[in-house]
C-alpha cells in the first residue's frame, strides 16, 4: 500500500509540474527556430539588396564614359585617330584632354576603383588609361586584361572577371575587372571596350560591412558561375559552387559544403550579369534552440530530483496520517479504544482525525437524519417524475387515438388529421423548451397548429407566409409564432365577424431578423392599445397572455438586443413587429 501511495503522489505531483515545463521548452525551441529562420531569410534579402545597390553604384561609375561614347560618333572617330596615329593633331589633342577629363574623375571618385581604360582595336595595342594617358600593351604594366577580350561572348555587353596585376616586384594586386562594350550611335557592332578595374580588397571590405551574422559569407558570381569576389577572401567555404552547378535552383536552399552546411540565398542582376550569393552556416540557426534544449534538460532534471524528494516526504507523512485515521475508524467500528489523538491541529490529517472521533459520537443521530433525508429526496423525485409524465402521457395518448381513428374509419380522415397535427404540436411543445431551433423547423411545426385552426374556423380566415429561403437556417426560440397567431385569431379575426387575413413576414435587415405578424381583425382602440403596451412594461398580461409570454421569453433570451412593437387601428387590424439578433 505504501508503494502504491508513493506512485500515486508521484504521478499527481510530477506530471502537472513536468509536462508544462516540457511543453514550454518544446514550444520555445520551435518558435525561436522558426523566428530565427524567418529573420535570417529577411535579413539576407535586405543584405543582398544592399549589396546589389552598393556594387552596381560602383559599376555605374563608368556610365558617363559609356553614354558619352555611345551618343557621340565624332568622339569615337577622334578616339580612333588618337590610338592609331603616331602624331596627334591639335584637334586630337583637345579630344584627348576630353577623354582624360572623363577617365580621371571617374577613376578617382570611389576608393574601390583602381583604374579605367578605353580600348579600340588597333595594331599598336594603344589604349587610354586613367591617370596615365595614352599608353600601349608593350609599355604598360597591366596587360592581362587584354587576354580576356576574346572570351567575352558576342551577345554579352557587360562581362566581369577577376584577375591579378603586378606593378612592382612581389606586389600582386587582385582586381575585379568589368568589361563594357560600346558602339557608335545607330550601330550594333561594338567599337571598343571600357575596362574598369576594381580593387578586390575594397569590394571585400564593402561586402563584409554588409554582413549581419558571424561566419556569414557574401559572394559575387559572374555569368558562368565563376566567383569574382567575396566578403572574406581568406575563407575556404565553397557553398557558392552549388549555385554555379545548379543555376535553376530556388532562391533559398540548403547546401552541404566541405567545411559545413549552409543556408544559401541568391539574387541575380540582369543589368550586369552578376549573381549575389549569401551563405549562412546552418549551425547558426540552431544556436539558440540548442541552448534552450540544454536549459530545458537541466530544468527538467532539477525538477525531477526535487519532485522525487518532495513526493517521498509527502507520501510518507500522509501515509502515516492516513494509517492512523484508518485504525481509528476500525477501532471505533469494533468498539475498541481509539489511538491517541494529536494535541492540536497541525495539518488536514490531524483535523480529519479529530473530526472523525467526533463523528463517531454522533453516528446514530446522523444515521437517523440521513434516513429521513433520503425519504424526502425520494418523495421529491416521485413528484418531479409525476409532473413530467402528464405532458408525455398526453402526447402518447393523442398518437394512440390517431391510430385508433384510422383503424375505425379505414383510412385517413379529417378527425385523424386534426389529431395528427395536435400530437405534433404537443410533442414539439414539451421537447427541450429552452433550446433554439431553425426558422425552417419553427415554421414547419407552426403549420401543424394552423391546420388545426383551419379545421376549427373553416372559411373564417386565410393565412400566408412571406420569406426568403436564405433565412431558413437562422436560429430562433421555440414557439415564437404560435402564441401571436393564436392571439390574432381569438382577439382579432374571431371578434370582427368577417373573413380575415393573417400574414407573417420575415426579412433580414443588417444583422437583425425582422418579424411582422399582420392581421385584418377588429383591431384595438387607442385606449386599449395603450393598456396592452403598458402591460408589457409592467409585466401585466391581462387578456393577451400569448403576447406577454412571447415578450417575456424574448427578453430572457436576448436581453436588451430585441425590439417588440404593437400597432393597431380599430376596425382595420393589428401589426406586431419584432426585431431579434440573427443567430
Amino acid at each position: 500500500m505504501r508503494k502504491t501511495f508513493f506512485t500515486k503522489y508521484l504521478v499527481r505531483l510530477m506530471l502537472p509540474l513536468l509536462v508544462p515545463l516540457f511543453l514550454l521548452g518544446s514550444f520555445a525551441i520551435l518558435i525561436s527556430q522558426n523566428y530565427i529562420k524567418k529573420e535570417i531569410n529577411n535579413s539576407n534579402e535586405r543584405m543582398m539588396e544592399q549589396a546589389k545597390n552598393s556594387v552596381e553604384s560602383i559599376f555605374q561609375v563608368s556610365d558617363p564614359i559609356y553614354y558619352t561614347l555611345n551618343l557621340n560618333s565624332r568622339l569615337i572617330s577622334s578616339l580612333k585617330l588618337i590610338v592609331r596615329s603616331s602624331n596627334l593633331q591639335p584637334v586630337d589633342t583637345e579630344n584627348f584632354v576630353t577623354f582624360m577629363n572623363l577617365l580621371n574623375p571617374a577613376a578617382n571618385i570611389k576608393p574601390v576603383v583602381h583604374s579605367i581604360y578605353i580600348y579600340l582595336n588597333n595594331d599598336g595595342g594603344k589604349f587610354l588609361a586613367s591617370n596615365e594617358g595614352l599608353t600601349s600593351l608593350e609599355t604598360y604594366y597591366d596587360t592581362s586584361w587584354y587576354n580576356f577580350l576574346a572570351r567575352i561572348p558576342d551577345d554579352t555587353n557587360v562581362f566581369v572577371e577577376s584577375r591579378t596585376v603586378r606593378r612592382f616586384e612581389n606586389q600582386d594586386t587582385p582586381l575585379v575587372t568589368v568589361f563594357r562594350k560600346f558602339s557608335s550611335p545607330g550601330s550594333s557592332k561594338p567599337e571598343g571596350y571600357i575596362i574598369m578595374n576594381l580593387k578586390t580588397e575594397g569590394l571585400a571590405n564593402m561586402l563584409n560591412g554588409l554582413l549581419y551574422y558571424p561566419h556569414q559569407s557574401l559572394f559575387l558570381l559572374q555569368q558562368n558561375g565563376h566567383k569574382v569576389a567575396r566578403s572574406d577572401p581568406d575563407a575556404e567555404s565553397d557553398a557558392w559552387i552549388t549555385v554555379k552547378e545548379r543555376p535553376d535552383l530556388a532562391e533559398r536552399f540548403e547546401v552541404a559544403a566541405a567545411d559545413s552546411s549552409y543556408k544559401v540565398s541568391y539574387q541575380r542582376s540582369e543589368n550586369y550579369g552578376i549573381t549575389y550569393v549569401s551563405a549562412t552556416p546552418k549551425s547558426y540557426f540552431y544556436q539558440l534552440p540548442i541552448r534552450l534544449v540544454y536549459l530545458t534538460v537541466v530544468l527538467l532534471t532539477i525538477s525531477i530530483v526535487l519532485a522525487l524528494l518532495l513526493v517521498y516526504y509527502l507520501s510518507k507523512r500522509n501515509y502515516n496520517s492516513l494509517l492512523t485515521i484508518v485504525r481509528t475508524i476500525e477501532n471505533g467500528e469494533k468498539g475498541m479504544p481509539v489511538p491517541e489523538l494529536p494535541g492540536r491541529v497541525t495539518d488536514e490529517y490531524s483535523y480529519i482525525l479529530q473530526r472523525t472521533v467526533k463523528r463517531f459520537m454522533e453516528q446514530r443521530y446522523l444515521q437517523v437524519q440521513l434516513s429521513e433525508k433520503k425519504y424526502k429526496l425520494k418523495t421529491m423525485e416521485m413528484m418531479a417524475l409525476q409532473s413530467n409524465i402528464n405532458p408525455h402521457f398526453l402526447a402518447n395518448t393523442l398518437r394512440t387515438i390517431f391510430w385508433k381513428s384510422m383503424d375505425l374509419t379505414g383510412g385517413h380522415n379529417e378527425v385523424s388529421g386534426m389529431i395528427d397535427h395536435l400530437s405534433e404540436v404537443v410533442q414539439y411543445s414539451i421537447s427541450d423548451a429552452d433550446k433554439t431551433v431553425s426558422l425552417k423547423e419553427e415554421i414547419y411545426h407552426t403549420n401543424h397548429y394552423i391546420h388545426i385552426l383551419n379545421a376549427r374556423y373553416r372559411g373564417k380566415f386565410h393565412f400566408s407566409w412571406a420569406y426568403e429561403e436564405s433565412l431558413m437556417a437562422f436560429r430562433v426560440m421555440k414557439l415564437l409564432f404560435q402564441p401571436m397567431i393564436e392571439n390574432a385569431i381569438y382577439h382579432g379575426i374571431k371578434e370582427s365577424n368577417r373573413f380575415g387575413y393573417i400574414k407573417v413576414r420575415l426579412q433580414q435587415k443588417g444583422d437583425m431578423l425582422q418579424i411582422a405578424i399582420i392581421d385584418t381583425g377588429i383591431g384595438m382602440r387607442k385606449e386599449r392599445l395603450q393598456q396592452v403596451r403598458n402591460g408589457l412594461l409592467r409585466e401585466d398580461s391581462g387578456r393577451h397572455i400569448g403576447i406577454y409570454n412571447t415578450h417575456k421569453r424574448l427578453q430572457l433570451n436576448h436581453g436588451d438586443l430585441f425590439s417588440f412593437a404593437i400597432f393597431s387601428k380599430y376596425g382595420w387590424g393589428t401589426v406586431i413587429r419584432i426585431e431579434i439578433p440573427i443567430q
